[in-house]
């Protein structure tokens, strides 16, 4: 008989219904009912178990365009007025065992068993079919490993749900882990585990496991590769799978598990399906394991020196705390993490830069189960230094540290204060009570793996709560942080001229040793005694301005919401007063309540939701509002575009945006930091030809306060010299990291072959290199000069508040207009009949993996191409995954996707190998694309109905957050393509597309021998094939073009632009 625990907390938002259970073999269960997901009736149910036990579905849910935020989602009836939105079933279940319990003689374990679970069980025992019936029904699934815990989960459409249940419950009753798929999977461990040696933040991470205290179950490499799971166990006489299985044995065990199940289904028939699928898990293990007994696992007082593979330079103060789980209710490293990492005035990140010695700070115990676990809380202090910071004296960073003591010791001596602690429990309550829905299977995820940590009654709050202040609790994190308890961490691109450097500090040559996984070498110092003695006598904090912070007047107080009392009229005075702020543009009109009527006819489509309204369009401002009535939430969401005439007219100008948006950044950090506390983000970035982009999102209270304060900044922006010369040198390293991945290399190759206008980096780099803070300080008028602003401006504001906060920007931007016509648009070649290849060496030149990516350009954007396209890849990303990454083992990572590119569609294939070249990758990838003609004469009608279906799924997911939807209408009114129909034109276009017009589709654009086929390869090539780049090209590769910027001279397409509706009217 199952056992009932206390229901959870919950916010008044929330309308789901919750259950918490104990089954008789011990598991945890946390069921979930949303009455806003469409469920199926019981008699449909059982005839859906029936039919799930015996499916063989082979194919995906295929994504969206690149840039659009349709998900997958419940399928529709045929009918167009049966549209709706629909959620994502999903579950979770968190093993209570995770990397620390890996068996010395096999490192890796846990995160390969993890892998190897997905590979068939006894009741489904085809590799394929779990990952093939999620995606065949709208979903998708995924695993991770942590320190002391292992989460897998998926969503899928709800009705769907207990077929995937019932798939995935042999996951944990029966998998089969047999000998062949170990052999294959261990090839994708390793490849995984390739893609992050390039990565400084792993490195980091294993560094700090490398060198923990001999015995400490943090000394671990918890990746796994093929040394660690075949090579070494072999070495030792260990059969790998008799050991997989028997670790599977010893702690996949129900008392240790914690399963979280969402639903549309009433919560009763919730409990009998999870009764019925996972009575059956094996139990009697005991609790999950705890190292509670291990102690810290560092020596204290010592600098570790490692090179970073990217530019810059960053030191780490890690301070060892006891495990502070019990204190969730308090969370007293929350208090401490808030004032170490505060950026406002007198904190510890403005002494840094006021000495020139720091860009950055971040400070706390983070999310992992590295930082947060059983044995110990690692609460991290991390500068990001700047080259003077770097070489201070006494050298190595270290300059900065005895400023974090000196900050560290002014709060010990200032006392605890209790207002702190009010505002971060306030600010955490308001986002509890407003908090909105994530995707399902982040939030079941999420769910699992916290369960363990809190009382039951606070299963959905825990992670807020702020209610007991316990000053004693934040006197032992103090406490805890001295220089004999800190370790240091130094992670340089210049570790050559550190070695250096350490003689003079330790007057002696120190030893570089070699970390075995990742063989990254470092250097471990002992500190000097006096460094230490200096630390715990750190200068005074009134000598270096430290303080603690202002109090927060940007924490809202006003939660009301604008759409229940809104008028349908304007009140004219009001209209009359905010067009007086604009005198330039004195005729605009607005619409007050944002009732947007949408066409009639017999065939009008109906939107899944309203469109924003346009509620002005006047020389040099169009402003867009749209008054949220469905998330029910005191949020809001402000976009500006601002486009100059110059915008992005050279690679200079290109230079002096960003550098000028830095400096922006730098001189709002005070303020913006508050905001941020509070609940308010912005976000400031270059668009191109668009200009800038201006972001500001969070609680509506406080939102015009914020950005007012960032418009004005902005145009009256200064340069100071301190903050050029960190900025500049912050933005070069930028400059210079930029596609030290491979992926994001080939993708940015492409794109600067298909763009009429994109500077390449190096171009904008040898720009930014030449700047002084007077030449930037004399050009930056000019980046405002003749400019046109769009805004949208979306959430819990009226259409009145929203003219405001749109006009007032008008008018701090006075130097000129632009006018809508004179705005630039982006353009895009149009590629010739047949394949070009531009190949490229790996930025990086220690990295080894190679990239493969093939685009087909398949012309200008159109409802039914677009259509066809994304039921391509519904169809066959699942099989393509599946054939090269699964089948062939050619790469860890292996995708394929639609792409529109300012308007003009195509599709790309990639593939990330750490084994093969990309020649190899694309012959692999056109050998796919020839059997895909088979393929297509062997899928029956009913498949295709299901795959069609679960596309139009996709098309009307619902969204979870009034940001998801506010970026959606964002894109179609910055883009100026303004069809906010676009998806329900797609899904009718759907509704009428068969099989022969995909087939159609493939033999016109992808099809490698089609003679209409428009297609560029781009070869990244890592260090293990660098012949490649001066063979010949074979000629089923594609004409070779060396220059990228050739593609420049070639055809392009027109501008892609929409009609714009007229202003909405009373």
């Amino acid at each position: 008989m199952a056992v009932m625990t206390a229901e959870p907390i919950k916010s008044e938002q929330d309308h789901k219904l919750y259950k918490r259970l104990k089954l008789d073999n011990g598991l945890d269960v946390l069921l979930i009912h949303d009455p806003e997901m469409e469920a199926s009736s019981s008699a449909d149910g059982d005839a859906r178990m029936a039919t799930d036990a015996d499916a063989d579905d082979h194919d995906d849910a295929g994504s969206s365009l690149q840039g659009d935020s349709e998900e997958d989602n419940e399928s529709m009836a045929g009918h167009e007025d049966d549209r709706q939105h629909v959620k994502k079933a999903a579950a979770a279940m968190a093993v209570g065992v995770g990397s620390f319990s890996d068996p010395e003689d096999v490192p890796g374990m846990s995160h390969y068993l993890e892998h190897m679970l997905f590979m068939g069980s006894e009741r489904f025992p085809d590799e394929n079919d779990y990952d093939s019936y999620l995606q065949h029904h709208g979903g998708a699934a995924n695993a991770y490993t942590e320190m002391e815990h292992t989460n897998y989960y998926f969503d899928c459409k709800p009705a769907a749900l207990h077929g995937a249940l019932d798939r995935f419950s042999q996951f944990f009753v029966a998998p089969l882990c047999k000998a062949d798929a170990l052999e294959r999977e261990v090839n994708a461990v390793d490849n995984e585990f390739s893609g992050v040696q390039q990565d400084d933040g792993s490195r980091l991470a294993q560094l700090r496991c490398h060198t923990a205290k001999e015995g400490h179950t943090y000394r671990k490499f918890t990746w796994g590769n093929r040394r660690s799971l075949i090579e070494l166990p072999a070495s030792r006489g260990v059969d790998v799978r008799s050991a997989l299985v028997q670790y599977y044995k010893s702690n996949y065990s129900a008392e240790r598990m914690v399963l979280v199940v969402l639903g549309g289904e009433p919560l009763d028939v919730l409990e009998q399906w999870v009764k019925a699928l996972f009575l059956a898990v094996p139990s009697g293990r005991g609790p999950r394991p705890v190292f509670d007994h291990l102690g810290r696992p560092y020596t204290g007082g010592r600098l570790h020196v490692v090179p970073a593979v990217k530019q810059g330079h960053s030191l780490t103060l890690t301070f060892q705390l006891p495990s502070l789980f019990q204190a969730y209710r308090a969370k007293p490293e929350d208090y401490v993490s808030h004032l170490l990492g505060h950026e406002g005035r007198g904190s510890l990140l403005s002494a840094l830069k006021a000495q020139g010695w720091a860009s950055a700070i971040s400070a706390g115990v983070a999310e992992s189960g590295y930082e947060r676990n059983s044995a110990v809380f690692v609460f991290e202090v991390t500068v990001t230094l700047t080259e003077a910071g770097l070489h201070q004296s006494p050298g190595l960073g270290l300059a900065v540290a005895p400023i974090v003591f000196s900050y560290i010791e002014m709060l010990r001596n200032a006392g605890l204060q209790r207002w702190i602690f009010d505002e971060l429990a306030a600010v955490a309550e308001q986002r509890f009570r407003f908090a909105e829905d994530e995707e399902a299977s982040e939030y079941v995820s999420r769910l699992a793996a916290s369960l363990p940590l809190y009382a039951p009654e606070h299963a959905l709050n825990g992670s807020y709560l702020h209610e007991e202040w316990r000053p004693e609790l934040v006197t032992e994190v103090l406490e805890c942080m001295t220089p004999l308890n800190c370790r240091l961490d130094l992670q340089s691109c210049a570790f050559e001229a550190l070695r250096k450097e350490q003689k003079l500090l330790f007057a002696s040559d120190v030893t570089v040793s070699t970390e075995p996984w990742f063989d990254l070498p470092y250097m471990a110092l002992p500190l000097p005694t006096d460094i230490l003695r200096a630390w715990e006598h750190a200068p005074s904090a009134s000598s270096l301005g430290l303080a603690l912070p202002q109090r927060n007047h940007f924490i809202p107080t006003d939660f009301s919401l604008r759409a229940p009392t809104v008028e349908s009229g304007k009140d004219a005075r009001a209209k009359q007063a905010a067009e007086a702020i604009l005198t330039a543009v004195p005729d605009l009109s607005a619409k007050a309540d944002n009732e947007h009527e949408p066409g009639s006819g017999s065939g009008a489509l109906q939107p899944l939701e309203d469109p924003p309204s346009l509620i002005a369009d006047a020389p040099g401002l169009q402003i867009w509002h749209k008054l949220d009535r469905a998330f029910k939430r005191p949020i809001a969401v402000a976009y500006l575009c601002i486009t100059p005439r110059s915008a992005y007219d050279s690679a200079r100008t290109a230079a002096l945006t960003h550098l000028g948006l830095k400096l922006l950044q730098d001189a709002v950090c005070e303020t913006a930091y508050l905001a941020d506390v509070a609940g308010l983000q912005y976000d400031a970035w270059p668009e191109g030809m668009a200009g800038i982009e201006l972001k500001v999102n969070g609680f509506s209270h406080k939102l015009p306060l914020l950005l007012e304060q960032l418009v004005h900044a902005l145009v009256g922006l200064k340069v100071d010299a301190g903050s050029f010369t960190r900025n500049k040198e912050v933005l070069l390293q930028k400059y210079q990291n930029a596609n030290m991945h491979p992926d994001r290399h080939a993708s940015y190759l492409r794109l600067i072959a298909l763009k009429q206008r994109m500077w390449r980096l190096e171009e904008v780099l040898s720009e930014l290199q030449a700047l002084t803070p007077q030449s930037v300080q004399e050009a930056l008028p000019g980046l405002l000069q003749d400019t046109h602003i769009t805004a949208l401006i979306q959430g819990n504001f009226t259409a009145q508040d929203a003219f405001e906060m749109a006009s007032s920007a008008r008018k701090a931007l006075s130097n000129g207009i632009l006018l809508a016509s004179e705005r630039s648009a982006d353009r895009v070649v149009v590629l010739p009949t047949g394949t070009l290849l531009h190949r490229a060496p790996v930025k990086n030149s220690e990295e080894t993996n190679s990239v493969a990516e093939l685009y087909c350009q398949a012309g200008p954007s159109s409802v039914a191409l677009r259509a066809r396209l994304d039921l391509f890849e519904q169809l066959f990303s699942e099989p393509f995954y599946d054939t090269l990454r699964t089948k062939e083992q050619l790469g860890y990572s292996v995708h394929c996707s639609a792409r529109l590119t300012h308007g003009i569609l195509g599709f790309a294939f990639v593939v990330i190998s750490g084994g093969h070249g990309p020649v190899h990758l694309q012959k692999r990838i056109d050998a796919f694309l020839e059997g895909v003609a088979g393929k297509l004469g062997s899928i029956d009608e009913a498949e295709f109905e299901g795959h069609r279906a679960a596309l139009i799924a996709a098309k009307l997911q619902k969204d979870h957050a009034l940001g998801d939807e506010a970026d959606r209408n964002w894109e179609q009114i910055s883009n100026r393509r303004y069809n906010f129909l676009a998806r329900e034109e797609e899904v009718e276009e759907l509704q009428r597309l068969t099989l022969k017009d995909v087939q159609q589709t493939y033999e016109t654009y992808l099809k490698p021998t089609s003679r209409e086929a428009r297609r560029l390869a781009v070869h990244v090539v890592g260090k293990e094939h660098a012949e490649e780049l001066s063979a010949a090209a074979e000629p089923c590769l594609g004409t070779l073009k060396p220059e990228i910027t050739d593609f420049r001279a070639m055809e392009h397409y027109p501008a892609i632009l929409g009609q714009m509706p007229p202003i909405a009217q009373d």
